[in-house]
Protein backbone atom coordinates (compact mmCIF):
# COMPACT_ATOMS: atom_id res chain seq x y z
CA UNK A 1 0.00 0.00 0.00
CA UNK A 2 1.62 3.68 -1.25
CA UNK A 3 2.03 5.92 1.91
CA UNK A 4 0.46 9.31 1.13
CA UNK A 5 3.12 12.29 1.89
CA UNK A 6 0.53 14.74 1.03
CA UNK A 7 0.19 16.69 3.92
CA UNK A 8 4.23 16.33 5.01
CA UNK A 9 4.36 18.06 1.48
CA UNK A 10 1.96 20.37 2.42
CA UNK A 11 3.58 21.53 5.58
CA UNK A 12 6.81 21.77 4.60
CA UNK A 13 6.05 23.96 1.26
CA UNK A 14 4.22 26.10 3.79
CA UNK A 15 7.45 26.58 6.01
CA UNK A 16 9.23 27.54 3.17
CA UNK A 17 6.74 30.34 1.91
CA UNK A 18 6.65 31.58 5.33
CA UNK A 19 10.42 31.66 5.94
CA UNK A 20 10.74 33.35 2.48
CA UNK A 21 7.81 35.70 3.48
CA UNK A 22 9.51 36.49 7.02
CA UNK A 23 13.38 36.39 6.04
CA UNK A 24 13.74 36.71 2.25
CA UNK A 25 12.40 39.89 1.11
CA UNK A 26 14.27 43.46 1.17
CA UNK A 27 11.38 44.67 3.57
CA UNK A 28 12.74 48.31 3.46
CA UNK A 29 11.47 48.80 -0.20
CA UNK A 30 8.38 47.26 0.93
CA UNK A 31 5.18 49.44 1.16
CA UNK A 32 4.27 50.70 5.35
CA UNK A 33 1.40 48.61 5.63
CA UNK A 34 3.66 45.14 4.40
CA UNK A 35 7.01 45.92 6.32
CA UNK A 36 4.77 46.49 9.70
CA UNK A 37 3.60 43.18 9.09
CA UNK A 38 6.60 41.35 8.46
CA UNK A 39 8.18 43.07 11.09
CA UNK A 40 5.80 42.78 13.46
CA UNK A 41 5.92 38.93 12.80
CA UNK A 42 9.71 38.34 13.16
CA UNK A 43 9.15 39.98 16.13
CA UNK A 44 6.74 37.49 17.62
CA UNK A 45 8.28 34.49 16.34
CA UNK A 46 11.58 35.75 17.82
CA UNK A 47 9.53 36.45 21.10
CA UNK A 48 7.68 32.83 21.28
CA UNK A 49 11.33 31.05 20.74
CA UNK A 50 12.39 32.88 23.50
CA UNK A 51 9.28 31.75 25.94
CA UNK A 52 9.63 27.92 24.35
CA UNK A 53 13.61 28.19 25.45
CA UNK A 54 12.66 28.83 28.90
CA UNK A 55 15.25 31.16 30.12
CA UNK A 56 12.21 34.06 30.19
CA UNK A 57 10.67 32.04 32.68
CA UNK A 58 13.08 31.23 34.95
CA UNK A 59 14.63 34.35 34.97
CA UNK A 60 11.09 35.67 36.19
CA UNK A 61 10.47 32.89 38.89
CA UNK A 62 13.98 33.94 40.22
CA UNK A 63 12.89 37.58 40.23
CA UNK A 64 9.97 37.22 42.21
CA UNK A 65 11.74 35.54 45.12
CA UNK A 66 13.89 38.82 44.36
CA UNK A 67 11.36 41.10 44.33
CA UNK A 68 9.72 39.75 47.77
CA UNK A 69 13.45 40.20 49.44
CA UNK A 70 13.89 43.60 48.44
CA UNK A 71 10.73 45.13 48.07
CA UNK A 72 9.78 46.49 51.19
CA UNK A 73 13.45 47.86 52.30
CA UNK A 74 12.61 49.33 48.23
CA UNK A 75 9.30 50.97 49.52
CA UNK A 76 10.59 51.73 52.52
CA UNK A 77 13.37 54.09 51.57
CA UNK A 78 10.84 55.53 48.89
CA UNK A 79 8.28 56.17 51.51
CA UNK A 80 10.99 57.99 53.65
CA UNK A 81 12.14 60.13 50.50
CA UNK A 82 7.99 61.12 49.94
CA UNK A 83 7.40 61.70 53.74
CA UNK A 84 10.50 64.26 53.59
CA UNK A 85 8.67 66.17 51.04
CA UNK A 86 5.19 65.97 52.63
CA UNK A 87 4.00 63.67 49.95
CA UNK A 88 3.82 60.17 51.24
CA UNK A 89 0.45 59.67 50.50
CA UNK A 90 1.51 59.03 46.56
CA UNK A 91 2.84 55.72 47.34
CA UNK A 92 -1.12 54.29 47.61
CA UNK A 93 -2.09 55.65 44.07
CA UNK A 94 1.07 54.21 42.71
CA UNK A 95 0.38 50.56 44.08
CA UNK A 96 -2.96 50.40 43.18
CA UNK A 97 -1.83 51.10 39.59
CA UNK A 98 0.66 48.52 39.82
CA UNK A 99 -1.32 45.93 41.39
CA UNK A 100 -4.91 46.74 39.26
CA UNK A 101 -4.85 43.02 37.98
CA UNK A 102 -5.89 41.58 41.43
CA UNK A 103 -8.96 43.62 40.96
CA UNK A 104 -11.03 44.37 44.15
CA UNK A 105 -8.63 42.69 46.17
CA UNK A 106 -5.64 45.25 45.34
CA UNK A 107 -7.05 47.33 47.89
CA UNK A 108 -6.89 45.56 50.43
CA UNK A 109 -2.75 43.88 49.06
CA UNK A 110 -1.72 48.19 48.88
CA UNK A 111 -3.03 48.63 52.64
CA UNK A 112 -1.11 45.64 54.43
CA UNK A 113 2.01 46.84 52.19
CA UNK A 114 1.63 50.01 53.53
CA UNK A 115 0.86 49.65 56.94
CA UNK A 116 4.23 47.20 57.10
CA UNK A 117 5.96 50.12 55.43
CA UNK A 118 4.77 52.91 57.49
CA UNK A 119 6.10 50.84 60.83
CA UNK A 120 9.56 50.64 59.29
CA UNK A 121 10.52 54.40 60.76
CA UNK A 122 13.92 54.51 58.46
CA UNK A 123 14.81 58.03 59.67
CA UNK A 124 14.91 56.39 63.15
CA UNK A 125 16.80 52.92 62.57
CA UNK A 126 20.58 52.76 62.75
CA UNK A 127 23.25 53.01 60.47
CA UNK A 128 24.35 49.62 60.42
CA UNK A 129 20.41 48.68 59.40
CA UNK A 130 20.01 51.26 57.23
CA UNK A 131 23.15 49.61 55.32
CA UNK A 132 21.38 46.64 55.09
CA UNK A 133 18.45 48.33 53.66
CA UNK A 134 20.43 49.85 50.84
CA UNK A 135 22.27 46.59 50.25
CA UNK A 136 19.38 44.61 49.93
CA UNK A 137 17.84 47.64 47.24
CA UNK A 138 20.75 47.96 45.40
CA UNK A 139 21.58 43.95 45.00
CA UNK A 140 17.41 43.36 44.22
CA UNK A 141 18.39 46.17 41.27
CA UNK A 142 21.36 44.26 40.74
CA UNK A 143 19.72 40.79 39.87
CA UNK A 144 17.13 42.56 37.79
CA UNK A 145 19.77 44.27 36.41
CA UNK A 146 20.77 40.98 35.40
CA UNK A 147 17.87 39.34 33.50
CA UNK A 148 17.59 42.42 31.36
CA UNK A 149 21.24 42.18 30.57
CA UNK A 150 20.57 38.86 29.27
CA UNK A 151 17.91 39.65 27.00
CA UNK A 152 19.82 42.39 25.47
CA UNK A 153 22.97 39.89 25.64
CA UNK A 154 24.89 42.32 27.23
CA UNK A 155 27.70 40.27 29.06
CA UNK A 156 29.36 43.17 31.58
CA UNK A 157 26.99 44.31 33.73
CA UNK A 158 27.80 47.52 35.69
CA UNK A 159 30.45 48.45 38.50
CA UNK A 160 29.69 48.44 41.74
CA UNK A 161 30.54 52.36 41.66
CA UNK A 162 28.03 52.80 38.98
CA UNK A 163 25.48 50.63 40.75
CA UNK A 164 25.20 52.86 43.59
CA UNK A 165 25.51 56.08 41.76
CA UNK A 166 22.64 55.01 39.27
CA UNK A 167 20.54 52.94 41.80
CA UNK A 168 20.49 55.06 44.41
CA UNK A 169 19.86 57.90 41.81
CA UNK A 170 16.45 56.07 40.27
CA UNK A 171 15.52 55.27 43.65
CA UNK A 172 15.53 58.99 44.83
CA UNK A 173 14.50 60.33 41.57
CA UNK A 174 11.35 57.97 41.16
CA UNK A 175 9.73 59.43 43.93
CA UNK A 176 10.33 62.68 42.68
CA UNK A 177 8.93 62.17 39.47
CA UNK A 178 5.81 59.91 40.94
CA UNK A 179 5.00 63.42 43.12
CA UNK A 180 5.48 65.58 40.12
CA UNK A 181 3.13 63.28 38.05
CA UNK A 182 0.55 62.92 40.54
CA UNK A 183 0.63 66.45 41.34
CA UNK A 184 0.03 67.10 36.97
CA UNK A 185 -2.88 64.96 37.33
CA UNK A 186 -4.66 66.59 39.97
CA UNK A 187 -4.21 69.97 38.12
CA UNK A 188 -5.89 68.13 35.12
CA UNK A 189 -8.51 66.61 37.29
CA UNK A 190 -9.87 69.67 38.83
CA UNK A 191 -13.25 71.05 38.05
CA UNK A 192 -12.32 74.12 35.96
CA UNK A 193 -10.19 72.12 33.50
CA UNK A 194 -13.27 69.75 33.31
CA UNK A 195 -16.17 72.56 32.77
CA UNK A 196 -13.75 73.28 30.07
CA UNK A 197 -13.90 70.53 28.46
CA UNK A 198 -17.55 69.54 28.76
CA UNK A 199 -18.32 73.46 26.90
CA UNK A 200 -16.69 72.19 23.84
CA UNK A 201 -18.76 70.65 21.01
CA UNK A 202 -16.99 66.90 22.05
CA UNK A 203 -15.91 67.56 25.28
CA UNK A 204 -17.34 64.55 27.00
CA UNK A 205 -16.37 62.21 24.41
CA UNK A 206 -12.52 63.76 24.58
CA UNK A 207 -12.64 63.34 28.68
CA UNK A 208 -13.91 59.27 27.56
CA UNK A 209 -11.06 58.84 25.89
CA UNK A 210 -8.25 61.04 27.71
CA UNK A 211 -9.82 58.82 31.20
CA UNK A 212 -8.56 55.48 28.62
CA UNK A 213 -6.15 57.17 26.74
CA UNK A 214 -3.84 59.09 29.85
CA UNK A 215 -3.01 55.89 32.24
CA UNK A 216 -2.11 54.45 29.31
CA UNK A 217 0.73 56.54 27.91
CA UNK A 218 1.69 57.08 31.85
CA UNK A 219 2.32 53.42 32.40
CA UNK A 220 3.79 53.03 28.93
CA UNK A 221 6.36 55.56 29.37
CA UNK A 222 6.69 54.58 32.97
CA UNK A 223 7.96 50.83 31.57
CA UNK A 224 10.00 52.91 28.59
CA UNK A 225 12.09 54.14 31.31
CA UNK A 226 12.98 51.09 32.74
CA UNK A 227 13.78 49.51 29.59
CA UNK A 228 15.76 51.81 28.64
CA UNK A 229 17.55 52.26 32.15
CA UNK A 230 17.96 48.50 33.48
CA UNK A 231 20.52 47.20 30.60
CA UNK A 232 23.70 48.04 30.45
CA UNK A 233 23.51 49.42 27.17
CA UNK A 234 21.83 51.83 24.82
CA UNK A 235 18.49 51.44 24.38
CA UNK A 236 16.37 53.70 21.86
CA UNK A 237 13.40 55.29 23.47
CA UNK A 238 11.20 54.47 20.32
CA UNK A 239 12.14 50.68 20.85
CA UNK A 240 11.69 50.90 24.45
CA UNK A 241 8.17 52.81 23.90
CA UNK A 242 6.90 50.02 21.59
CA UNK A 243 7.96 47.39 24.46
CA UNK A 244 6.54 49.59 27.19
CA UNK A 245 3.22 50.02 25.30
CA UNK A 246 2.80 46.17 24.87
CA UNK A 247 3.68 45.50 27.97
CA UNK A 248 0.92 47.68 29.15
CA UNK A 249 -1.70 46.41 27.11
CA UNK A 250 -0.63 43.12 28.72
CA UNK A 251 -0.82 44.19 31.84
CA UNK A 252 -4.31 45.93 31.86
CA UNK A 253 -5.69 42.62 29.90
CA UNK A 254 -4.63 40.77 32.88
CA UNK A 255 -6.75 42.68 35.53
CA UNK A 256 -9.91 40.37 33.63
CA UNK A 257 -8.32 37.43 34.84
CA UNK A 258 -7.15 37.83 37.75
CA UNK A 259 -10.74 39.59 38.87
CA UNK A 260 -12.44 36.13 37.61
CA UNK A 261 -10.06 34.04 39.88
CA UNK A 262 -10.73 36.08 43.00
CA UNK A 263 -14.85 35.93 42.54
CA UNK A 264 -14.20 32.29 42.02
CA UNK A 265 -12.02 32.24 45.16
CA UNK A 266 -14.26 34.13 47.43
CA UNK A 267 -16.65 31.88 46.85
CA UNK A 268 -15.10 29.59 49.33
CA UNK A 269 -14.59 31.95 52.05
CA UNK A 270 -12.64 29.86 54.25
CA UNK A 271 -10.00 29.59 51.33
CA UNK A 272 -9.87 33.07 50.72
CA UNK A 273 -6.63 34.01 52.42
CA UNK A 274 -4.75 30.98 50.96
CA UNK A 275 -5.79 31.67 47.81
CA UNK A 276 -4.58 35.34 47.89
CA UNK A 277 -1.24 34.71 48.91
CA UNK A 278 -1.14 31.96 46.05
CA UNK A 279 -2.31 34.42 43.56
CA UNK A 280 -0.48 37.16 44.70
CA UNK A 281 2.71 35.19 44.01
CA UNK A 282 1.55 33.86 40.57
CA UNK A 283 1.06 37.50 39.73
CA UNK A 284 4.30 38.85 40.55
CA UNK A 285 5.44 35.89 38.42
CA UNK A 286 3.16 36.80 35.33
CA UNK A 287 4.11 40.26 36.00
CA UNK A 288 7.62 39.79 36.32
CA UNK A 289 7.54 37.30 32.63
CA UNK A 290 5.47 40.20 30.58
CA UNK A 291 7.93 42.86 31.72
CA UNK A 292 10.48 40.64 30.39
CA UNK A 293 8.42 39.69 27.18
CA UNK A 294 8.08 43.82 26.75
CA UNK A 295 12.05 44.30 26.61
CA UNK A 296 12.69 41.44 24.61
CA UNK A 297 10.22 42.86 22.16
CA UNK A 298 12.18 46.23 22.02
CA UNK A 299 15.39 44.29 21.66
CA UNK A 300 14.17 42.46 18.38
CA UNK A 301 12.93 46.15 17.41
CA UNK A 302 16.52 47.84 18.00
CA UNK A 303 18.18 44.79 16.63
CA UNK A 304 15.82 43.33 13.69
CA UNK A 305 18.73 41.01 12.62
CA UNK A 306 18.92 39.21 15.51
CA UNK A 307 15.26 38.22 15.35
CA UNK A 308 16.07 35.10 13.04
CA UNK A 309 18.95 33.95 14.68
CA UNK A 310 18.58 35.00 18.34
CA UNK A 311 20.74 36.38 20.72
CA UNK A 312 23.26 33.29 21.36
CA UNK A 313 26.17 33.78 19.36
CA UNK A 314 26.94 31.74 16.11
CA UNK A 315 29.60 28.79 16.46
CA UNK A 316 32.37 29.51 13.93
CA UNK A 317 35.74 27.55 13.55
CA UNK A 318 39.10 28.73 14.45
CA UNK A 319 39.92 29.61 10.44
CA UNK A 320 36.56 31.55 9.93
CA UNK A 321 37.00 33.25 13.14
CA UNK A 322 39.71 34.94 12.37
CA UNK A 323 39.47 35.44 8.60
CA UNK A 324 36.35 37.70 9.62
CA UNK A 325 37.96 39.58 12.24
CA UNK A 326 40.70 40.64 9.49
CA UNK A 327 38.34 41.09 7.04
CA UNK A 328 36.45 43.24 9.06
CA UNK A 329 39.78 45.14 10.30
CA UNK A 330 40.78 45.70 6.60
CA UNK A 331 37.31 47.79 6.10
CA UNK A 332 37.40 49.51 9.11
CA UNK A 333 41.07 50.63 8.18
CA UNK A 334 40.66 51.09 4.74
CA UNK A 335 37.39 53.33 5.20
CA UNK A 336 39.81 55.53 7.51
CA UNK A 337 42.76 55.45 5.46
CA UNK A 338 40.78 57.07 2.61
CA UNK A 339 38.84 59.30 4.51
CA UNK A 340 34.99 57.48 4.48
CA UNK A 341 32.76 57.71 6.79
CA UNK A 342 32.98 54.97 9.88
CA UNK A 343 30.23 52.14 8.93
CA UNK A 344 28.17 50.55 12.16
CA UNK A 345 27.83 47.24 12.78
CA UNK A 346 24.97 46.56 10.75
CA UNK A 347 26.64 48.13 7.97
CA UNK A 348 29.75 46.21 8.38
CA UNK A 349 27.44 43.23 8.31
CA UNK A 350 25.99 44.35 5.47
CA UNK A 351 29.56 44.99 3.12
CA UNK A 352 30.67 41.31 3.75
CA UNK A 353 27.32 39.79 3.30
CA UNK A 354 26.86 38.69 6.83
CA UNK A 355 24.67 39.18 9.86
CA UNK A 356 25.32 41.91 12.89
CA UNK A 357 24.92 39.12 15.26
CA UNK A 358 27.73 37.08 13.34
CA UNK A 359 30.48 39.82 13.37
CA UNK A 360 29.44 41.17 16.98
CA UNK A 361 32.01 38.98 19.01
CA UNK A 362 35.01 39.78 16.28
CA UNK A 363 34.15 43.16 16.51
CA UNK A 364 34.82 42.70 20.35
CA UNK A 365 37.70 41.12 20.20
CA UNK A 366 39.08 44.02 17.79
CA UNK A 367 38.73 46.52 20.05
CA UNK A 368 39.76 44.48 23.32
CA UNK A 369 43.12 44.54 21.79
CA UNK A 370 42.84 48.00 21.05
CA UNK A 371 43.01 48.13 17.39
CA UNK A 372 39.22 49.13 16.57
CA UNK A 373 36.97 51.94 18.78
CA UNK A 374 33.10 52.62 19.22
CA UNK A 375 32.03 56.52 17.87
CA UNK A 376 29.83 58.42 20.47
CA UNK A 377 26.61 58.13 17.56
CA UNK A 378 23.81 56.13 17.83
CA UNK A 379 24.32 53.50 16.35
CA UNK A 380 27.74 53.27 17.50
CA UNK A 381 30.29 53.24 14.47
CA UNK A 382 33.36 51.69 14.56
CA UNK A 383 37.12 53.00 13.42
CA UNK A 384 40.62 53.03 13.77
CA UNK A 385 42.07 53.29 18.05
CA UNK A 386 45.97 53.54 17.11
CA UNK A 387 48.16 54.01 14.15
CA UNK A 388 47.40 52.28 10.62
CA UNK A 389 50.58 53.09 9.32
CA UNK A 390 52.92 50.31 10.15
CA UNK A 391 49.57 47.77 10.76
CA UNK A 392 50.85 44.70 9.97
CA UNK A 393 48.52 41.52 9.22
CA UNK A 394 50.49 39.16 10.93
CA UNK A 395 50.85 41.31 14.22
CA UNK A 396 47.11 41.89 14.34
CA UNK A 397 46.77 38.20 13.64
CA UNK A 398 48.73 37.19 16.27
CA UNK A 399 46.80 39.37 18.53
CA UNK A 400 43.89 37.81 18.04
CA UNK A 401 45.06 35.00 18.61
CA UNK A 402 46.52 35.34 22.31
CA UNK A 403 44.25 37.32 23.20
CA UNK A 404 42.58 35.81 26.16
CA UNK A 405 46.19 33.69 26.89
CA UNK A 406 46.17 35.49 30.42
CA UNK A 407 42.87 33.66 31.71
CA UNK A 408 45.78 30.62 31.30
CA UNK A 409 47.59 31.87 34.43
CA UNK A 410 51.06 29.68 33.77
CA UNK A 411 52.25 27.08 30.98
CA UNK A 412 51.06 23.75 30.74
CA UNK A 413 54.51 21.95 31.88
CA UNK A 414 54.86 18.59 29.95
CA UNK A 415 57.18 17.28 27.13
CA UNK A 416 54.28 16.80 25.02
CA UNK A 417 53.32 21.00 25.61
CA UNK A 418 57.07 21.84 25.03
CA UNK A 419 56.70 19.99 21.86
CA UNK A 420 53.63 21.86 20.44
CA UNK A 421 54.72 25.00 21.37
CA UNK A 422 58.42 24.53 19.33
CA UNK A 423 55.99 23.37 16.74
CA UNK A 424 53.74 26.74 17.11
CA UNK A 425 57.17 28.81 16.98
CA UNK A 426 58.60 27.41 14.26
CA UNK A 427 55.28 28.30 12.72
CA UNK A 428 55.56 31.54 14.00
CA UNK A 429 58.93 32.31 12.29
CA UNK A 430 58.12 31.13 8.85
CA UNK A 431 55.17 33.28 8.74
CA UNK A 432 57.83 36.37 10.09
CA UNK A 433 60.10 35.79 7.29
CA UNK A 434 57.29 35.31 4.82
CA UNK A 435 54.88 37.74 5.33
CA UNK A 436 55.57 39.91 7.98
CA UNK A 437 56.36 43.04 5.64
CA UNK A 438 52.23 42.66 4.38
CA UNK A 439 50.60 45.53 5.83
CA UNK A 440 46.27 46.26 6.15
CA UNK A 441 46.89 49.24 4.13
CA UNK A 442 48.69 47.41 1.23
CA UNK A 443 46.36 44.52 1.11
CA UNK A 444 43.43 47.31 1.14
CA UNK A 445 44.41 48.58 -2.47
Amino acid sequence: MAINFAPLQTINKFRTGLRNFLWQQDIARAPFAKRLLIRSCQILIAVIRDLVQGQLSLRAMSLVFTTLIGLFPLLALSFAILKSLGVHNALEPTLLTLLEPLGDRSIEVTSQILGYVDGIQVQLIGVTSLGLLLYIVLDMMRKIESSFNYIWAVKQGRSWSSRVSEYLLAVIVSPILLFLSISITSSVNTNFFERFLENLSFGGLLIEAMAVIMPILFMSLAFAFAYSFLPNTRVRFSSALLGGFVTTIIWKLMGSVFQGIFVASARESIYLAFATAIAVMFFAYIGWLVALIGSSIAFYHQNPAKARTGREPTVQSIAQQEQLSLTLASIIIRRFHEGKAALTESQLAFAISSNPIVIEDSLLALEQIGLIGKTADDPARYQPARSIIDCALVDIWRELRMRNSYYMGSHIESDEAQSIRNFQSQVDAVIDKELSEQKFIDVSH
